[in-house]
């Protein structure tokens, strides 16, 4: 039984339609209080630091969705990367606060090396008007995974049920 909003789940189904891809999560982030001095401690590693850097810190009713994509590594997932890469810098021409960013731990760890093996890429929705309940965020949400679909169909892109 999945934890998240129908919303959500929906995008996350989505997704992982496309090849190579092997899981997401995601969870949501209230902005509003996050500043510039945060963003240094480990509680916060996984927020967008360029972009609240450049704003120093979160906006005033602003809340991040934040989904984490992991991959098998392959070609596969390296054309589904690309396919998003582009999906998600056609969506932000189109005025949807989005981007999409690698993410990766240290090359190496008191437990041992994990270069290689610790790339994910965190695609980060930035949704502001946020008061009472996520509806807003919700809504978008809807909208971007009904366009997610279409492009999918549209530009034929391999997915694992074929």
């Amino acid at each position: 039984m999945n934890h998240y909003p129908n919303e959500i789940q929906d995008f996350h189904d989505t997704v992982l339609k496309l090849r190579g891809i092997t899981g997401i999560e995601s969870g949501v982030d209230n902005l509003e209080p996050i500043d510039s001095v945060m963003l240094g401690f480990p509680p916060f590693a996984h927020l967008p630091h360029g972009a609240l850097l450049r704003t120093n810190g979160g906006l005033e009713n602003e809340v991040l969705i934040q989904f984490e994509l992991e991959t098998d590594y392959s070609l596969d997932s390296l054309h589904s990367i690309e396919f998003l890469a582009w999906f998600v810098r056609d969506s932000a021409r189109g005025g949807t606060a989005i981007q999409l960013r690698p993410f990766a731990l240290p090359p190496d760890s008191p437990h041992g090396r994990q270069l290689g093996t610790s790339l994910k890429y965190h695609l980060d929705l930035f949704v502001g008007g946020i008061e009472e309940s996520l509806e807003p965020a919700y809504e978008i949400l809807r909208k971007l995974t009904q366009s997610l679909e279409l492009a999918i169909t549209l530009y034929e892109i391999p997915i694992k049920y074929e």
